[in-house]
């Protein structure tokens, strides 16, 4: 276990020198299209001298000729001295030119004066936080990155999920691992595709916390998008001896030995694995994943088995899809029938009617009166009375259904009697 929480701690550690500064494309020069009065604007426009200097400034770094562009930035300082606008826009610009020759300190130093003469739009001010809050962290200086990080979110309106998982590294670096989780499972949350360096920071909170429940769900999420990734099976078993769940461990160890080649069979095991371990959505996104990939053969049984496990995870509308697939590459209408089954757990009444007439026509049905049942369920509930009980009398004695299909159609002919002795 000591192994597994040195390499999390490993790995979690490499964020301070990989995050990408957070560079403004072009500085304030005009006020930048906010929504001022005529005297706040004021407050913000520059003289003509400098504002030329800044846009030749600009061209420059756009040209990526960063030592001409601090020549000339330098030599402008002087000019605007006394002007504290114009000195914090020249200070910031002079940060940013600092950030792209890797001269941190020095861009640190210029974008705290910029902050100190409180002369920037409050937006613009915000921004530069941020901005200093990671070079901080690439200058691992974790305690200072929070403070202006802290500051910001205060701020900030709708935090973007690399914002928390800034916050989440300074904590981790700090080894205030309780911190870590909420901000990095935020950033999970927000994010469309979390990034896998983020489930990892996640994994190494957890495990220094000792919350191994916990870093075993992580683990199981790593596994369902990289499960060619051997060491997070590895991981995982250990994870689970650390739970007292040795016959789980046993399980994934026995995998992690086949695993030179995730084949067809391989991913089948996978998935099978995941259902023995009561975990049917992962087992779900392995199959779905390799019917995508074709690795796994498209064939009525794997698109029925997708279906079984997504209506173990309870996703309805997946198993729906995966029933019809199955349901396209066989004769009989078995597949049509588990989707009418599937229809009527989200009550979705009409399709399900669909489905079940769909089974009927083709046949093949190990019990047609079962499905002619819920076919007059699904017309019932459509308040088609009347094809309800006809439905209902087509099912035969042989059924194991037709004692069941007897009794409502009592009930349902009762209903109509009622109702049509009502409008006499």
């Amino acid at each position: 276990m000591q192994c597994l929480r040195k390499r999390s701690r490993t790995l979690a550690g490499v964020w301070a020198g990989r995050l990408p500064l957070f560079m403004l494309a072009k500085v304030l020069l005009l006020g930048g299209g906010l929504s001022l009065n005529a005297q706040a604007a004021e407050q913000y426009l520059l003289t003509p001298a400098t504002y030329e200097s800044l846009s030749a400034v600009h061209k420059l770094m756009d040209k990526q000729q960063y030592v001409s562009a601090l020549q000339q930035l330098t030599a402008l300082q002087d000019k605007v001295n006394g002007k504290a606008y114009e000195q914090a826009m020249v200070l910031q610009t002079l940060g940013y030119v600092y950030s792209s020759l890797e001269k941190y300190p020095k861009a640190i130093q210029a974008f705290k004066a910029s902050l100190a003469l409180d002369a920037l739009p409050a937006r613009v001010a915000h921004d530069l936080r941020y901005s200093l809050a990671q070079l901080y962290m690439v200058t691992e200086q974790y305690g200072k990155a929070l403070q202006f990080l802290e500051a910001w979110f205060k701020a900030a309106e709708s935090p973007p999920a690399e914002a928390h998982v800034l916050a989440a590294s300074a904590y981790y670096h700090l080894k205030q691992y309780a911190e870590v989780i909420p901000h990095i499972e935020a950033a999970i949350e927000l994010a469309k595709a979390p990034q896998e360096d983020w489930y990892q920071l996640h994994l190494a909170a957890r495990l220094e916390l000792k919350q191994y429940s916990q870093a075993a769900q992580v683990l199981e999420t790593l596994i369902s998008y990289f499960p060619k990734k051997e060491q997070y099976w590895k991981q995982l078993g250990a994870v689970y001896m650390e739970m007292n769940k040795e016959h789980r461990a046993l399980a994934v160890e026995a995998l992690v030995a086949r695993m030179e080649s995730l084949d067809s069979k391989s991913l089948i095991h996978l998935a099978n694995l995941y259902r023995y371990l009561h975990i049917p959505y992962k087992a779900a996104q392995v199959l779905q994943q390799g019917l995508k990939d074709e690795i796994i053969q498209t064939s009525s049984k794997h698109w029925e088995s997708l279906g079984n496990a997504w209506l173990a995870a309870r996703e309805w509308e997946r198993a729906a899809v995966a029933f019809k697939e199955a349901g396209r590459l066989r004769q009989d209408g078995k597949m049509a029938f588990r989707r009418g089954q599937v229809f009527i757990e989200l009550q979705d009444w009409e399709q399900a009617e669909e489905a079940f007439g769909q089974a009927l026509r083709k046949g093949g049905l190990d019990d047609p009166g079962q499905v002619r049942f819920f076919l007059g369920q699904a017309r019932y509930e459509q308040g088609r009375l009347a094809d309800a009980i006809q439905t209902l009398k087509l099912i035969q004695a042989s059924s194991a259904y037709s004692k069941q299909a007897a009794q409502w159609l009592k009930h349902l002919q009762v209903v109509r009697k009622q109702g049509a002795d009502g409008k006499g």
